[in-house]
């Protein structure tokens, strides 16, 4: 190492950095980026010593880094050493370095300035992360971006990756819907294989067995990011050794350390940043309201998490509170629930015994047309109670009339919280007050824990909260009590 340059970073491969320092400052970075796998303490390996619960994202033997990590590689380095000299080679210089083009905006619909900002900033940069609030039109600024790059002849094949099949197919209709010809957009799961085309938009799942064509695509999108396994993004990332333009979107951000770390890795750093907070107090998406209903029990469930959480889930005052709820919203209403037969299935033939609304249950075992049939009829009717597993309903939905949602289950994870609440956010005439969402808020063992862990979600995303006390007693008396 040259003398006058304490670190220096340079290209070690497509995808990752070679970082050149002293042994104590390679440990130092090696720390850094290290970090316990949540729930280590559950996993037979951890429990038998095999492993230590970590994972390193620098690899101190090679003293390698993915190429994602950059700037909180800099970050780190220079709040340890601040009077340190770091020497960057143009060679990563040139990793973040977009060409300098105009974007053309005259699809079928026009984006807002923040939209404009995003789609200009990752042709600028070339690789990152994009976090714009659910609801705030994510596909339209990919599809100006794509555009763009098609026109301007910087890439040939660019592949679009989303979590689910109902993604696809919302994503293909949407891109038809702003004038993009549909004969260039392919589609890619069970049904499809449409690899060869201009655009091609497929499932991770389904490229988890076809790691063959991924050379053949000079510019990747990963929609929903935050939701594909890290473990896949890196073997996307590895596989398209052609692409230039790597780029991830979503709505949610996690805020524990390694995930956000594993997004990055192989996409890059956070370009550009547009919370619910910010984009529904200027009027882009809806307001959030937020209906915390402090539920009180008189039962003792005991020790065990999951038996606590099913008692507390098909307790009958509980049950009865969403069923009120739902039945006396004035439009359709979704409920989240996590597990088939002891959520979804309880509730469904609870509320069905005493409406006469519409009541559907939507889960993974649901038909891909079901689900586009049911989306597409709650654009037009307005009596319908749609219950669904959060793993098919959370993201991706896009049904702008929809202003009421329960979180029927007692979750704690802030991505799949915020996610469900996004499901409600986009702008309609009958949300003239905003959405409103209804969090249970169950004050027993563990529950309690996770609904303040929420709570504190909110408070940090700036939505409006108004908190209520209900306790079984008030339910089971079948009498009236005051329901937000």
């Amino acid at each position: 190492m040259k003398n006058e340059h304490n670190m220096i970073i340079s290209q070690y491969d497509h995808l990752n950095l070679k970082i050149d320092a002293d042994d104590d400052k390679l440990e130092s970075i090696n720390d850094f980026f290290t970090a316990y796998v949540p729930n280590h303490y559950h996993m037979p390996m951890f429990r038998s010593g095999i492993w230590d619960g970590k994972v390193r994202l620098f690899n101190l033997s090679g003293s390698t880094l993915p190429y994602g990590l950059l700037s909180d590689l800099i970050k780190h380095y220079k709040k340890i050493y601040p009077d340190d000299i770091i020497k960057i080679t143009d060679d990563i210089k040139n990793i973040y370095k977009g060409k300098e083009i105009t974007p053309i905006y005259n699809l079928n619909k026009k984006p807002y300035y923040y939209q404009k900002d995003c789609i200009e900033t990752a042709l600028k940069y070339s690789k990152g992360l994009i976090r714009s609030a659910t609801a705030s039109g994510k596909s339209l600024i990919i599809s100006y971006i794509i555009k763009t790059l098609m026109e301007n002849d910087l890439t040939k094949h660019s592949l679009i990756v989303v979590p689910t099949v109902s993604l696809v197919e919302q994503f293909y209709g949407d891109m038809i819907d702003y004038g993009l010809d549909k004969n260039i957009i392919g589609r890619v799961y069970d049904k499809y294989k449409e690899f060869d085309n201009t655009i091609t938009i497929s499932t991770w799942q389904s490229l988890m067995r076809n790691h063959r064509f991924l050379p053949g695509y000079d510019c990747i999108i990963i929609d929903e990011a935050h939701q594909i396994k890290s473990t896949e993004i890196t073997k996307i990332a590895k596989k398209a050794t052609h692409a230039t333009y790597r780029l991830g979107f979503t709505g949610t951000l996690p805020s524990d350390k390694l995930d956000l770390f594993n997004i990055k890795a192989y996409i890059g750093p956070i370009l550009r940043e547009y919370g619910p907070g910010q984009l529904s107090s200027e009027g882009y998406i809806s307001k959030c309201n937020i209906n915390a209903i402090n539920f009180s029990y008189s039962d003792d469930f005991g020790n065990d998490y999951n038996e606590i959480k099913q008692l507390a889930f098909q307790h009958k005052a509980r049950l009865r509170l969403i069923f009120d709820i739902a039945n006396k919203v004035d439009s359709n209403i979704l409920i989240l629930v996590g597990l088939v037969e002891k959520e979804g299935n309880v509730l469904f033939e609870y509320i069905k015994s005493k409406t006469n609304k519409t009541v559907i249950f939507l889960n993974g075992k649901t038909k891909i047309e079901d689900r586009e049939y049911w989306r597409k009829i709650c654009e037009d009717k307005k009596d319908i109670i749609l219950i669904a597993t959060y793993g098919i309903f959370a993201q991706g939905l896009n049904i702008p009339s929809l202003k009421y949602v329960v979180l029927g289950s007692p979750f704690k994870s802030e991505i799949r919280v915020l996610q469900s609440i996004g499901r409600a956010l986009r702008l309609h005439a009958d949300k003239i007050d905003g959405a409103i969402i209804y969090d249970i808020i169950d004050n027993c063992k563990y529950l309690d824990v996770h609904g303040k862990k929420r709570l504190k979600y909110y408070t940090n995303e700036k939505f409006i909260v108004k908190e209520f006390k209900i306790s079984t007693t008030d339910l089971l008396m079948d009498g009236e009590y005051h329901l937000p």
